[in-house]
This record gives C-alpha cells, structure tokens and sequence, in this order.
C-alpha cells in the first residue's frame, strides 16, 4: 500500500515541478523566498555596500580597487571607486538620480575628463540593480518575465529568466536550480574606454550571511566579452528601508 501511495504521490507532484520549472513567475518567486522573502525585500527598498577587488585598467592590467556603493528603488545609485596607479591616485564618483547619470573622476586630486564613454556605461546600472532586488519583478506590472531555459554558471546548474521593461534594455538572470539564489546577471552595456557596445556578466561565485542573517553576495566575478574585467569581495553588506536623498547629490 505504501509503494501504491508512494507512486502516487510521485505522479501528482511531478507535473507541479515541472509547471514551477517553466513558469518565470515562480522562479523569481522562490528566488524573492531565498534573498530574504518578499516582506523583508519590499521593506528595505536601499542597499549599501564596501567591496574591495581587482579591476582591469586598459594599457595597465589588474589594479586592487575598493567601492563604496549605496542604492535606493527605484533610480538613485552611488559608487566611489578608488585605486592606484603608476603612483596616481584616481578616484571615481558615479551617480544616478531619477534619470539624471554624472561621472566625475580626480587624479591625485585634480579634475579629470572622462568624455561620455563612462557616463553611458552607468546608465543600465540602476537598472539592473532594481532588477538584482528581484521584489519589484512580480510588483510592477511594467516588467515581463519570459523563460530562457536551463544553462550552467561556473558549473552550476541554473534556470534563466529573461526581465524585460520599456525603455531599458533586458537583463537575464539565472537562478541556482538549488538554492534558487541569483548566479549570474547578463546585459548589454558599452565599453567605458572605447563607446561599443558589449555583453556584461555579473557572476556571484559566493554567497554569505550578513548581520541581518540574510544571504549576501560576498564573491563576484564581472566579465565583458566573456574576459574577466573585475573581481569583487564584499566587505560589508546592509539592507536599509531608506537613504537621505543627499546621498545621491553631487
């Protein structure tokens, strides 16, 4: 009787896997479940970040930067990046703030130009940093969710769901099909050195609790054109239900 029950469970269940598999909405769902459910994200609408790493500089190579870096649903972002190098010392502010993308930058101190390259370059990462927050994709009906299908990251199995909303470009996300946790998030942006566009990987190699007891990114790897471009440790990682807008001011 037990085996009779068994299978019968086993046929019930299989088809409900299977639609969950298949159904977008239900993969960001358990993903919502797996960041911190749906109450705990919709609440703390800011994030703040320190991260610390290497990035490449062109004609240079692999230099250790660090980030700091806050954002607040849905349009305002902030990162301060800093590094040395060849005995100068530069420093990037990117900012977002409705819309509005400024990039300034010092070499030991003095003004820098960057040209538009950078400015467009950020334009996408508010962007993305929303959909990263995963809540607002099953509340804002101007988001559509479509299946990308099974794939692997860093030798991960993953499911990919593709995020589309007017005006933006798409960004795909792949889910670990174990844990349900972000993988990797691939979009287009534009080289910052040269202006054309290319295909940008966020790739979360590591997660790790963090004071709030909710699982964080802690090791990431961001490639373009499929070469490594940056490898970022996050130092510390808060969940915030807000931020002065003064931290998103020039």
């Amino acid at each position: 009787m037990s085996r009779v029950l068994a299978a019968a469970v086993l046929v019930v269940c299989a088809p409900a896997a299977r639609a969950a598999d298949d159904d977008p909405k239900a993969i960001v769902a358990r993903a919502i479940k797996a960041h911190g459910g749906e109450e705990f994200l919709t609440k703390h609408q800011a994030v703040q970040t320190s991260e610390k790493g290497k990035i490449t500089v062109p004609g240079v190579g692999e230099v250790d930067f660090t980030d700091e870096a806050a954002y607040m649903l849905p349009d305002k972002s902030k990162h301060t990046i800093e590094f040395e190098v060849m005995n100068l010392k530069v420093r990037f502010v990117a900012l977002s703030n409705g819309g509005t993308v400024a990039v300034d930058a010092t070499v030991n101190g003095q003004v820098a130009d960057l040209g538009t390259n950078f400015k467009e370059a950020y334009k996408i990462v508010p962007h993305v940093l929303r959909v990263a927050h995963l809540a607002p994709l099953l509340k804002d009906k101007g988001f559509e969710l479509s299946l990308i299908g099974e794939d692997k990251v860093e030798e991960k199995k993953v499911i990919g769901v593709r995020v589309t909303q007017k005006g933006q470009k798409d960004v795909s996300v792949y889910f670990d099909k174990e844990t349900g946790l972000i993988a990797k998030l691939e979009y287009q942006t534009v080289d910052s050195s040269n202006g054309k566009e290319i295909t940008e990987e966020r790739i979360i190699k590591e997660y790790a609790k963090n004071k709030d007891d909710i699982l964080v990114p802690k090791k990431m790897l961001v490639k373009q054109e499929g070469k490594t471009f940056a490898e970022i440790e996050t130092i510390e990682m808060k969940y915030l239900e807000k931020l002065d807008d003064s931290e998103f001011k020039k």
